[in-house]
């Protein structure tokens, strides 16, 4: 059975509060706007994962409801987990290794540069930065999470705001 994994960095975020702690600032209004124009892309491409997991960063679940309401993922489902909120590669890989079985697509919101890192690790050519709102989708011919990191994917897409639609 084929896995598939969508790694999604949040979309920007604003700093216009200084008394917001980091883990409580929303988006600004670019990020408003690129969250439901990814979303829109994904829908195109018949984009709907099994399990949606993400950041408990407000930024992070403000991003995935957006790209949820496009591509008809109930709001409802979506599962927060707080070791996504600044997870460096060694956590993303001990959180991807629990993935439940029985799912073959995943998608995560997280945050950078944790993200730009484990594209890093996947991608045969370098991503500097994972720009906000960005995404990673792969597809890996393996029958279990934890053998992901054994291998590279099948198929490997990297997409972003200001790329042009394909």
């Amino acid at each position: 059975m084929a896995k598939r994994l969508t790694i999604i960095r949040h979309a920007k975020s604003s700093w216009e509060n200084p008394d917001f702690d980091d883990h409580d600032r929303p988006l600004n209004k670019r990020g408003l706007r690129n969250a439901p124009e990814m979303g829109a892309r994904l829908a195109k491409r018949n984009w709907l994962p099994d399990l949606f997991l993400v950041s408990t960063a407000r930024r992070a679940r403000d991003t995935a409801t957006l790209i949820a309401v496009e591509v008809g993922y109930m709001e409802e489902r979506i599962v927060l987990d707080d070791r996504l909120y600044l997870a460096e590669p060694g956590e993303w890989r001990n959180i991807i290794d629990t993935f439940p079985a029985e799912a073959t697509h995943i998608a995560c919101v997280g945050h950078n540069p944790g993200i730009t890192e484990l594209a890093n690790h996947f991608s045969d050519e370098l991503i500097n930065n994972m720009p906000t709102c960005g995404l990673i989708d792969m597809g890996f011919e393996v029958d279990a999470w934890a053998d992901l990191f054994a291998t590279k994917p099948v198929t490997f897409e990297f997409d972003y705001p200001k790329k042009p639609p394909p």
